[in-house]
């Protein structure tokens, strides 16, 4: 399949006579006609005519593999997909591949979720077709301590993807949101499976609204979510999205152990906080809450927080859940 369409997308708006393709792709004149239609399933325009045969009208809008990867600039984060039109999770799922010994850099992706999760167990909407569900396998030579980076690094990279595709400047809320203007455009959710000296792997599971109209979203995150279209009246192409990301987090990914690398994604964040100079109210979990003015990242990508006893205070994990606003 993804050979008949390579030959189609290389004589777009042409016809490529049936036989051709079956001779090219070394299969019979019936076999190209379910190839066709598998096409045409995943949304690909073919049209067909009597001894013409198939020209290509246009291109799929679906995140499907053979698209993502077709002039994706990396050696190992992309090169492996698994797609699915629609599953529960993809971090479940990549949890599920990386227990059986997937490789670092396999990415699940999907249209749609039906049981996509944020922190703390939140829901995440995720209507097919939209936004950018998916999850990479990492298998990070480093220590449980030192995983506050790769989180960061993470937004950094997708905050730096989505200014080089939509020129839209986006803001990094710590440790793990994407903010425009105080409305959440991005989530990441990181699941780890180590023990305290290192890491077995690392899930990173990114939710992404691109082409959300206020209508897609939920009643109750009407006021709360934005979308990159909500931001600019484009309909912007997730696949260059995605694979300008995939480019930014695999060339910081493997430059951090190179000088400077760590200390220039903490800039930065510092020069896009949403979070830094304000007065936050963080959930650590099991009844811990911290409150205090933000002041500053660290290396590693811990939060330094002033009490309001004056005390510094440093955070390395927690949800802001309350935040002053400019």
């Amino acid at each position: 399949m993804e050979q008949i369409i390579q030959i189609l997308k290389a004589n777009q708006g042409e016809y490529v006579s049936g036989e051709q393709l079956a001779q090219s792709a070394g299969i019979t004149r019936a076999g190209v006609w379910k190839q066709i239609s598998r096409l045409r399933e995943i949304g690909y325009l073919i049209e067909a005519a009597p001894r013409r045969g198939y020209k290509l009208l246009n291109l799929t809008k679906a995140l499907h593999p053979f698209e993502i990867k077709a002039g994706l600039q990396t050696k190992l984060f992309g090169q492996t997909i698994d797609y699915h039109k629609e599953t529960g999770s993809t971090n479940l799922q990549a949890r599920k591949l990386a227990a059986q010994g997937a490789t670092e850099g396999t990415i699940v992706l999907a249209e749609s979720q039906t049981s996509g999760r944020g922190r703390l167990g939140r829901t995440w909407s995720s209507r097919p077709g939209l936004g950018l569900w998916f999850s990479l396998i990492l298998r990070p030579r480093i220590s449980t301590a030192e995983l506050a980076v790769i989180t960061v690094l993470t937004a950094v990279t997708l905050s730096r993807a989505i200014y080089r595709v939509t020129g839209i400047q986006v803001q990094v809320k710590w440790p793990n949101d994407l903010m425009y203007h105080g409305a959440k455009l991005a989530g990441i959710l990181a699941e780890l499976n180590g023990e305290m000296d290192r890491v077995n792997y690392l899930i990173i599971g990114i939710g992404l609204n691109v082409n959300h109209g206020p209508a897609d979203f939920p009643l109750e995150l009407r006021n709360k979510a934005t979308s990159l279209r909500m931001i600019k009246p484009v309909d912007f192409d997730r696949k260059k999205i995605l694979q300008r990301f995939l480019e930014e987090f695999e060339a910081s990914y493997f430059g951090l152990g190179q000088q400077g690398q760590i200390a220039e994604l903490i800039d930065y964040a510092r020069q896009h906080s949403a979070t830094l100079g304000r007065q936050v109210t963080i959930n650590q979990g099991f009844g811990k809450i911290l409150t205090g003015t933000a002041l500053d990242l660290d290396w590693d990508g811990s939060l330094w927080l002033k009490n309001p006893e004056g005390q510094l205070i440093r955070v390395y994990s927690g949800e802001i859940i309350e935040a002053s606003v400019d």
